[in-house]
């Protein structure tokens, strides 16, 4: 079942018999059969870590032989905006035809009847357009290829990839199970202190707070509630039962792909259990603007507090391979570098998986913190609810209309009703609410990131082991205003690995694939400056997320990348990909080796 909380409510995505051969044919030309002498060519590369069966067999594969479109058209429904989806459509119809296919190819002859060579190449040359909506094309048939394709068939690549992932590992002193109200408790005459929308970093926080303070208190949730025992092992399951749209979801322009947790314990179920404290500078920039408790001793207590219950601490902590390619290169370049606090108390926790839930419950979300402070005092709980909106009555809330369970519709009372459904929905339910004010849902912040790519002779296996446990910011403040990137190591497993990579031609691309435990991600993490983002809503309520990179974070971006790869070439990567579509990759074979 589609859950029509996260995903798109809108017609779905059909399409006629020559739309459906021209998107097969698109799919093959992305994940494709490779003829024997380029096989041939990758067998040789790659003999001293692939053995020629696996490297055959792999290479045999296209999209189709996976029966992907299925795949590709359900990521379209959950995923795709509605006229996104109608661009889409009409931009197959337009490849169905002979003037079509000239006029975006040079070819005058139906996509589907091109060989691999002429549909190679005529991708290739919309990625390298200087035509936007060109290169947005390219940027989309990728994302609908390999996306779905890597992460529903991780155990197809698996062979290939080296990427055995332990998911048989049983854990012991696994939290309780957290009740949910069930549709015999939920009445319309219910009242509490204290409704508060969304479970998150925000509304987990509060309902803990205010639970122990005496207050009856009700949190509701859109996303469902999973126990440690019910979260996922393969990459494809956790983003269509956790995420905001069952996948990323890009922005109106297609410039930013948002991956948002809507789940119980929203983000927090779904981080990388990285904890960083607000630094002193972004302290001082808030405070100039009036909020002057930024500031403050109390300020700082308040963090110390916050870190105490989630037990963030660098105790426990094992860099993983990647991580310590960060760490090594900082240190040869003299880069600062530090760890990274985890909200592990002191555990160390190497799963790897914790995008999917942590099935350790070592990682102490607000599901195992704030929202279990918040049970042990009579607090109750709501998933699988959406909160319509808020009832206002003299200007003053005093409850909520929510639909429970997809179905029934409920009125809650409360004294009090808190907001917290993140920047992506809160705007929604403020909206819907009657609320006026122009400013709802404008100055999104996305802290837009890009992902630079070093392989090693070495396995790294970036898979394996902890998430994100080291920090560079010899990128923070290029400019001296405050803003710039982070450094940190992202979790990238096959479907988000697909995708991250530039597609340079199919067989360039099952290459890379196949070195994928060679290979250590660097992410570069933008503290957007003056960026202009906006939350809107069409008649479905869908959510529409606008967003424009700016010059100014561009610089900030591209300072990021050029240290990254420094990064990388002093830790002893022998390739670099960056992530720019025109930008081939550095390989020290055809160039050199530095020497000292």
């Amino acid at each position: 079942m589609v859950d029509p909380f996260r995903a798109r409510i809108c017609p779905p995505f059909e399409l006629n018999n020559h739309q459906q051969e021209t998107l097969a044919a698109l799919l093959d030309t992305f994940i494709a059969p490779l003829p024997k002498e380029q096989v041939d060519e990758i067998v040789e590369r790659l003999k001293d870590t692939h053995s020629e069966e696996e490297v055959r067999k792999f290479c045999k594969i296209s999209s189709t032989s996976l029966d992907s479109i299925e795949g590709t058209i359900q990521f379209v429904n959950n995923s795709i905006l509605p006229q996104k989806r109608i661009e889409l459509m009409k931009l197959l119809s337009f490849l169905s035809t002979r003037p079509g296919t000239f006029v975006l190819t040079g070819h005058f002859e139906e996509f589907k009847n091109l060989s691999l060579a002429d549909r190679e190449k005529a991708v290739l040359g919309w990625k390298n357009s200087y035509v936007a909506p060109l290169r947005g094309m390219y940027k989309s048939f990728h994302s609908l290829a390999c996306h779905p394709a890597f992460k529903e068939h991780s155990k197809t690549f698996a062979e290939a990839m080296h990427y055995d992932l332990k998911t048989d590992t049983v854990y012991e002193n696994i939290p309780e199970r957290l009740p949910m109200l069930s549709f015999d408790e939920v009445k319309d005459d219910l009242h509490f202190d204290v409704i508060i929308i969304g479970s998150g970093g925000g509304g987990g926080v509060v309902a803990g707070q205010l639970a122990q303070a005496g207050k009856s208190v009700l949190v509701i949730e859109k996303g469902k509630y999973f126990h440690e025992d019910d979260f996922f092992h393969q990459e494809q399951d956790a983003f269509v039962n956790l995420y905001e749209n069952g996948s990323f979801s890009p922005t109106l322009n297609g410039s930013v792909s948002i991956a948002a947790g809507s789940v119980f314990g929203g983000g927090t179920t779904v981080n990388w259990a990285a904890c960083l404290k607000l630094q002193h500078f972004v302290r001082e920039e808030w405070a100039k603007q009036g909020l002057s408790y930024f500031m403050s001793p109390k300020f700082s207590k308040d963090l110390d507090k916050v870190f105490d219950r989630i037990g963030a601490t660098t105790e426990g902590i094992k860099h993983n391979g990647s991580n310590q390619v960060l760490v090594d290169g900082c240190k040869a370049l003299g880069y600062p570098v530090a760890d990274i606090p985890q909200n592990t108390g002191g555990r160390p926790h190497d799963c790897h998986f914790c995008f999917g839930g942590c099935r350790a419950g070592i990682k102490n979300s607000t599901m195992n913190s704030w929202l279990r402070d918040a049970h042990q005092h009579g607090a109750k709980f709501l998933d699988k609810t959406k909160v319509k909106k808020v009832l206002i009555e003299k200007g003053r809330a005093v409850g909520v209309e929510c639909l429970m369970n997809y179905e029934r519709k409920v009125r809650i009372k409360a004294d009090q009703v808190v907001v917290s459904a993140g920047s992506l929905q809160s705007p929604g339910v403020l909206l819907r609410s009657g609320l006026k004010n122009k400013q709802i849902g404008q100055n999104l912040r996305l802290h837009p990131c890009t992902i630079t790519f070093g392989y090693f002779d070495k396995k790294i296996r970036t898979f394996e082991g902890s998430i994100m446990t080291a920090v560079s910011t010899v990128a923070e403040n290029p400019e001296n205003d405050g803003y710039g990137c982070k450094l940190e190591i992202p979790c990238v497993h096959p479907g988000s690995y697909s995708t991250c990579v530039p597609w340079r031609g199919a067989a360039a691309h099952k290459e890379l694939m196949m070195r994928y435990e060679h290979c250590t991600p660097i992410l570069i993490l933008t503290r957007d400056k003056d960026s202009r983002g906006t939350v809107q809503y069409d008649k479905d309520e869908n959510l529409i997320a606008d967003y424009k990179l700016s010059p100014r974070d561009s610089r900030s971006m591209l300072e990021g990348i050029a240290r990254s790869v420094e990064i990388l070439v002093a830790a002893g990567a022998r390739e670099i990909h960056a992530p720019q579509y025109g930008v081939e990759p550095f390989k020290f074979e055809s160039y050199g080796y530095i020497t000292k």
